[in-house]
Order: structure tokens, then C-alpha cells, then sequence
């Protein structure tokens, strides 16, 4: 997918057509997770105004615009935002001397970045707008053109800018990066990313929700969780060793069962869990927890029901999407990159 990619963007690399050459700026960014591009946005800047436009490909094609002008201090006066083929109506946003942050496009950070440059100290809080709630983001220089802070997430970013203060390249913990490019030309890759869409070849969700149903010694048991993919990443920038990941993606992962599991030191009787794993170098456990319906990054350790060390291996066949399996003789066996991490059970009445 990274060499298609590539190949597709150096092939409609141009110079920009001539109104955007007037224009004070324009650029392009291209937006990676690992090794597949998620899309790209494209801006034109004259004097203090922005019009920015974005082509996402997950889960399937779609076109958004953004519109804003600057403040005399770099914060946002006026914005705006919608789908392409709507008309866009601006309003100043609802907290002054704020940079509000608009879904997928990657602008407002580097007028975040941009504005940290312009104050010139090693460390300079800037507000950003995240829904209606202001983020007080502390931005700190790492060096010339160089900046870190937190997303509205808390995953650590860094941005790079020139000397005019342009975004040249970002980089997100978990694998996302953001590369400025002169021009492209975004209708041609939109055309091509809905007509792959179409052919059943599209980027899809990234992280699919899945469900597994299976009978292990005669116990009904059914698992819901999220896949991330690899995508070219190392596993250990997705599950951070020595803490607990949420087995999966997105909302915590959970297992249900009509009978009582008997693991080894705990049993787990009928009913739903959300698990978790804690990661220790070449040791996986597995943690249960008796809350549900939560995101897994909401765990509440006081809710914990009780920790299973896992067998694990290091050196299985490469699983590129995570996978959770249950084998009939009784076993929970959890599986990406090279690892294999496995728990037996028996089931009771």
C-alpha cells in the first residue's frame, strides 16, 4: 500500500495552478498511519485567511473544506467548516483568543506551532479549542523549529517548521505522520481513492469492530473487540511494554460467558468483563475488569477482578491484524505481531 501510494502522489505532485501561486502560501499535507496514507489536505493562504480542504480515506472517500482568518496575536478569529459541496458560514469561535481544532485536518496545529515560534521561548501555553472546551496546551521548543506537546488525546506530537513558520513535517506517538508537500493535485486522488471504494479495494475502518462466538468445554463464550493492524509498525510503539493496553482499539474489549471459567488462581463467573493486557517485556497478563461500556483508555483499576499470567511467545508466525482466538479444548489465545500469548481455562457448572 506504501509503495502504491507513493507512486500515485509522484504522479500528481505539480506546481500550483496560477490563482494559488498568487496566493501568500499553499501546500499540501499527506497523512500516514505507519505505512498507509489516511489522506490529504491541501490549503491556500492569502494574507490572514485559510481555505483548506481534506480527502480522508477511512472508512471510505470523503471531501471536507475549512475556512479561517486570523487574529493579529495568531489565534482564530473567524471560522468555519462543512462538506465540500456546501456553503460554508463563518462565525468567530465560541471562545476568543483560541485555535479551534476541525476533525481530521492537521492546520490548527501548525498554527499552534506557529504561534509557540513567534513568542520565541522555550516554552509557551497556547488555547486551543477542542468541541467547546478550552485546552490550554503548554508547547515547549526542542530546538530551532522544532516543537512538543500533547494533543487533545494526550498522545505526544512533535512539528517541525521553517523559518516562515510553515508545518514541514509532524510526527504523533502511534505512528502518525504528516509530510508537506508542494501541491497535489486532490481532485485526481479523490477520483482515484472513490473509484478503489468502489472496486472494494478501500483503506475500510482501521480499526474494525469484530465479534467472536465459540464453545470451549462447554462453556458459550462471545468476545467483542476492536483490530488495529500493524501497518508496517513495530508492536511495541502500539503496546507500550510495562503498561496496560487496552487489547485492542477503541472501546475496551470484553468477553462473556454462561458458565464459570476456572483460570489459573481465578475464576470468572457468568457474565460480561471487559480485559485488558499488561504488557511486560516478554510476559503478557491478563487482567479483568468488571466494568463495561467504557473506552479502553477508561479502565478503573478499583474495578479489577483479577490478573491471569499468559504463556507467551515471542518468535510465532507474524499476525499483521490483532486477533483474539478461543480453542475448543479451552483457551484464550491472543495474537500480533510475533507474539502468542495464551491462557487456559476449564470451565465449571
Amino acid at each position: 500500500m506504501r509503495h502504491y501510494m507513493t507512486t500515485l502522489l509522484l504522479a500528481i505532485v505539480a506546481a500550483p495552478p496560477a490563482w494559488a501561486q498568487s496566493a501568500g502560501d499553499s501546500a499540501a499535507f499527506v497523512i500516514r498511519l505507519g505505512t498507509d496514507t489516511l489522506g490529504i489536505e491541501r490549503y491556500v493562504r492569502q494574507g490572514d485567511r485559510y481555505e483548506a480542504t481534506i480527502v480522508t480515506r477511512s472508512p471510505r472517500t470523503t471531501v471536507r473544506r475549512l475556512v479561517l482568518t486570523l487574529a493579529s496575536d495568531g489565534s482564530v478569529a473567524r471560522w468555519g467548516g462543512g462538506p465540500v459541496d456546501r456553503e460554508i458560514q463563518e462565525q468567530a469561535p465560541p471562545v476568543s483568543g483560541t485555535i479551534p481544532l476541525a476533525g481530521a485536518f492537521w492546520l490548527p496545529w501548525e498554527l499552534v506551532a506557529r504561534k509557540a515560534q513567534a513568542a520565541n521561548r522555550d516554552s509557551v501555553v497556547v488555547d486551543v479549542l477542542a468541541g467547546n472546551a478550552v485546552r490550554p496546551t503548554t508547547v515547549r521548543r526542542l530546538a530551532p523549529g522544532r516543537f512538543a506537546f500533547l494533543s487533545q488525546f494526550d498522545q505526544p506530537i512533535e512539528a517541525r517548521l521553517d523559518a516562515r513558520g510553515r508545518l514541514t513535517s509532524l510526527t504523533v506517538e502511534g505512528g502518525t505522520t504528516v509530510e508537506r508537500l508542494a501541491w497535489v493535485d486532490l481532485e485526481k486522488l479523490q477520483a482515484e481513492f472513490a473509484a478503489r471504494d468502489a472496486a472494494g479495494r478501500g483503506l475500510g475502518p482501521l480499526s474494525p469492530r469484530d465479534t467472536t462466538t465459540a464453545t470451549a468445554g462447554g462453556a458459550q463464550l462471545r468476545l467483542e473487540y476492536g483490530r488495529p493492524s500493524l501497518r508496517g509498525r513495530p508492536l511495541d510503539m502500539l503496546v507500550a511494554p510495562g503498561q496496560v493496553w487496552r487489547t485492542g482499539a477503541n472501546d475496551a474489549s470484553t468477553i462473556t460467558t454462561d458458565r464459570p471459567l476456572i483460570f489459573d488462581g481465578l475464576t470468572l463467573l457468568p457474565g460480561t468483563y471487559s480485559i485488558f493486557i499488561q504488557a511486560d517485556p516478554g510476559r503478557w497478563t491478563l487482567i479483568f475488569n468488571r466494568q463495561t461500556g467504557m473506552s479502553g483508555l477508561e479502565r478503573d483499576p478499583a474495578r479489577d477482578l483479577g490478573r491471569v499470567a499468559l504463556r507467551t511467545r515471542t518468535d510465532a508466525p507474524a499476525t499483521e491484524q490483532f486477533t483474539i482466538e478461543v480453542r475448543p479444548e479451552g483457551a484464550l489465545v491472543f495474537k500480533w505481531g510475533r507474539v502468542e500469548a495464551t491462557a487456559g481455562f476449564k470451565t465449571g457448572t
